[in-house]
């Protein structure tokens, strides 16, 4: 259970970074920015990403509360 604990952080981490980097679209000194279409490709990417997470943390915690180990 602590790996699986250990692997979402980490995506959680990785998700963080890249809202990061997509926030540097708002840098008035940035000079390669996204178009529309991809920023929102990349947003609806990030969403997916964190809908994926929230599952599987729901996942945990069903199997935790059901007796099968702690969190």
């Amino acid at each position: 259970m602590g790996h699986k604990l250990f692997d979402l952080s980490a995506e959680i981490t990785g998700v963080s970074g890249i809202i990061t980097g997509l926030s540097n679209q708002l840098d008035d000194n940035v000079t390669d920015i996204l178009t529309p279409d991809a920023m929102k490709g990349a947003l609806f990417g990030v969403a997916r990403y964190l809908e994926r997470i929230a599952d599987e943390l729901a996942g945990i915690s069903h199997k935790t509360e059901k007796g099968g180990g702690t969190a």
